[in-house]
């Protein structure tokens, strides 16, 4: 059997969305296995050096987490990774692993598990929500755990919304921007949060994106992990007054995402490029598409 994983980028938070809300991009990960060849490990991208260390490999370890759950070992598999989803840049890598593992493992078993089935175990690995739901289900997702249950919902989203992602070349590893994080947040500030992330979806829905630039001012985790990026909020200010709808951290960093009308996407890449280079960063800038599909498994 031969089986082949193609899970997209995903972009967490969205601002005002800690640990919720997700939107999954058109840049992917690919995974081959097949388990009729010999015992065999391919992998080709940015980063994959560290990928052929099993402890560092997270798509082999949700591959173990699955067998595991019905006491058996992975049998021999010829394996072959293609990365396109830059590693440590907070686009959902780790994401994207876990979703192909937890599928591939899925049907190699024959279990028969959906999606819906599997996301709970992804959300076990991962430890949030907020990745590796757009990655199963494409689109822009808000989830919630509660009592050992995931829920997700999909978000319509206007056509004329357009993503531009900036890619810094340092990294900023998942596990100190979290850490950075407080434990506990005052009230006002909990309130605040909450009426934002529901104007937000309410823009969203309505194609009413005039006021996001006000809505799009998060107190919860970026004021923290803007220290990991040199002058962001001097560069989230230049490019909103330049007409960028938001500006955002992707997920736990160092990526930055801005959102724009369609019509004006090529300007801001323009713009994106110029204030980060007039602030010593060097970053690649992507106009990426919103994907629908989610992860796909083709089987053969």
């Amino acid at each position: 059997m031969r089986l082949v994983a193609r899970v997209p980028a995903t972009t967490a938070n969205l601002g005002v969305g800690f640990d919720t809300l997700g939107l999954a991009l058109k840049l992917y990960n690919t995974f081959e296995v097949s388990d009729s060849e010999p015992d065999f490990l391919e992998i080709n991208g940015e980063g994959m050096e560290c990928l052929y260390n099993r402890e560092n490999n997270i798509f082999l370890k949700a591959l173990d987490f699955f067998y595991k759950l019905y006491n058996l070992t992975p049998p021999s598999l010829s394996i072959k990774i293609s990365i396109n989803i830059p590693i440590s840049k907070g686009l959902g890598s780790s994401a994207s692993a876990i979703v192909a593992g937890l599928m591939i493992a899925n049907s190699l078993l024959d279990k028969g598990l959906s999606k819906e089935e599997l996301l709970k175990y992804a959300v076990k690995l991962e430890g949030h929500p907020d990745n590796v739901s757009p990655a199963f289900f494409g689109g822009c997702t808000i989830s919630l755990v509660s009592d050992g249950k995931v829920m997700v919902k999909k978000v319509p989203l206007p056509d004329d919304l357009s993503i531009i992602v900036a890619v810094p070349y340092f990294d900023v590893p998942t596990e100190p921007s979290r850490k950075i994080l407080p434990d506990y947040v005052p009230l006002d500030v909990t309130v605040k949060g909450l009426a934002r992330i529901g104007m937000f979806l309410v823009s969203l829905i309505t194609d009413n994106l005039k006021d996001l630039p006000v809505i799009l001012e998060d107190e919860l985790h970026e004021p923290y992990r803007a220290r990991f990026i040199p002058n962001y909020n001097g560069i989230k200010k230049e490019l909103l007054s330049m007409g960028a709808l938001g500006v955002m951290i992707s997920g736990s960093g160092p990526s930055m995402v801005i959102l724009t009308e369609r019509e004006r996407v090529e300007e801001l890449v323009e713009s994106v490029g110029f204030v980060l280079t007039k602030n010593n960063i060097i970053a690649k800038i992507l106009n990426l598409d919103i994907d629908y599909e989610g992860a796909v498994l083709e089987v053969n």
